[in-house]
């Protein structure tokens, strides 16, 4: 190999066996929390940024920005850096629940990007009378916001919009999907996956179900972030179109005109954090929020087939960004 970059993908799958005690179906995890920045956000920072690369829209001597909450910015800046691009991050200067994003914050800065947090100052009449969910949909917006006026603004500065970016979607359907039909010999029955910007879920939606047909798909959001009500209810088109954004077309919403998921669960971050301890304690998974809320939704689905019946998830992250959190980690989109 000739660089970390080649490190990227081809994560192992392997069964859960203490956690699944008494189920007849076997539940896999992928263990996308291998990758070399330590999340699964690593495939689609590589495909976005030669993407870019390949049509000229980032180029040598640019500038990669994003807003992020956390994952995406830590891959980016990986990426970035190793592809010697100066990489500048936006993370909210608050988000929702017990959020504290400050390991990775240093994570981001470690691989040299610069890192701000931006406010909602001057936005303020688009939080009113808000519910938590809204607010958080509302402060995303305002973050895309930003990055689409420096965008604007300098031609050297190329913006991944991780959130509209069809090459997320597609890192995925030509990675990830394709490990996991591998790995199981395309004999897989459900596929559950956290939401998020949409990437994940719909990438490798589509590669399951264009090789296999039809399969059960579960998707997840945090009760505090419930993205398909964003879009569900047009809040987010709404803040969107006030603050000028009026051309983006988000993932969640190509997800949702596909009929993608079968099922939306809401996860509460009592029982993702219970799911992601018994991981560490009893799989040896040091493994974030999110794979816990998946690991617990996907036993869920797991108990519902018969014997014989695979049920796949993912593995998102190391559990250590969220140290500042601990004990009371926050599961985020």
């Amino acid at each position: 190999m000739s660089s970390a970059l080649e490190l990227i993908g081809n994560t192992p799958m392997l069964r859960l066996r203490r956690v699944a005690s008494g189920i007849d179906a076997n539940v896999y995890v992928k263990c996308e929390f291998l990758n070399p920045s330590g999340s699964i956000k690593d495939r689609m920072a590589l495909r976005m940024i030669e993407e870019a690369e390949r049509s000229e829209k980032l180029s040598r001597g640019g500038t990669i920005i994003d807003a992020t909450s956390g994952n995406t910015g830590p891959a980016l800046a990986f990426v970035g850096s190793m592809k010697g691009y100066r990489v500048r991050l936006f993370i909210p200067a608050q988000w929702a629940g017990e959020y504290n994003p400050q390991n990775r914050v240093r994570i981001m800065e470690c691989f040299g990007a610069e890192v701000e947090a931006f406010s909602t100052k001057g936005h303020e009449s688009l939080l009113d009378g808000l519910s938590p969910s809204e607010t958080s949909a509302a402060v995303f917006a305002v973050g895309m916001k930003k990055c689409y006026d420096l965008e604007r603004s300098d031609p050297m500065v190329w913006w991944a919009n991780q959130s509209c970016n069809p090459d997320n979607v597609l890192a995925h359907k030509q990675t990830t999907g394709k490990e996991i039909l591998e790995q199981l010999d395309n004999k897989i029955h459900a596929w559950v996956a956290s939401i998020g910007t949409g990437g994940t879920i719909l990438g490798v939606a589509e590669a399951l179900r264009e090789k296999i047909g039809d399969i059960r798909v579960v998707g997840l959001e945090p009760e505090d972030a419930r993205v398909t009500e964003w879009y569900k209810s047009g809040s987010m088109r709404k803040y969107l179109t006030a603050l000028g954004l009026r051309g983006m077309k988000p993932l969640v919403d190509v997800m949702l005109e596909k009929d993608l998921p079968d099922e939306v669960w809401t996860v509460k971050d009592d029982d993702a954090r219970e799911m992601m301890n018994r991981l560490c304690r009893e799989e040896g998974f040091f493994c974030g929020m999110s794979s816990g809320a998946n690991v617990y939704a996907a036993l869920k689905i797991a108990k519902k087939l018969g014997r014989g019946s695979n049920v796949v998830t993912v593995l998102v992250d190391r559990r250590d960004r969220y140290f500042p959190e601990y004990p009371r980690e926050h599961y985020v989109i």
